[in-house]
């Protein structure tokens, strides 16, 4: 495989990846109840949630548009659990704007077994 086929293929997994994060963090996020009621296009009632509107990998940092009537504390509270469903040390939540947050997801220090 040459170099830029190579890079292609290095870049669709990197997307590929991304896809799957935000769609796991916007699960996490409406199981550890920040979602709010709606009704979906089909009539039935639905849950939504925040929205990942982008992801930066280096550290790694997800900026979410939170819903109407929910504050940067309402993530601050549940912070430890959207960690352990991720497997991390830690998420920094830091506001951004009216409605915009940060997450910035801290990694477990691995240690190597000897």
């Amino acid at each position: 495989m040459n170099a830029r086929k190579w890079r292609k293929q290095r870049e669709r997994m990197r997307q590929m990846a991304t896809q799957r994060l935000v769609s796991r963090v916007a699960d996490i996020l409406i199981r550890v109840g920040l979602a709010q009621p709606g009704s979906s296009v089909a009539g039935g009632w639905t849950k939504i949630g925040p929205e990942v509107i982008s992801v930066d990998e280096k550290p790694m940092r997800l900026t979410i548009q939170i819903l109407p009537g929910q504050i940067p504390d309402d993530f601050v509270k549940v912070a430890p659990r959207i960690a352990y469903a991720l497997d991390v040390a830690e998420v920094h939540v830091d506001e951004l704007g009216p409605s915009l947050i940060q997450l910035r997801l801290v990694p477990k220090i691995r240690r190597s077994e000897s």
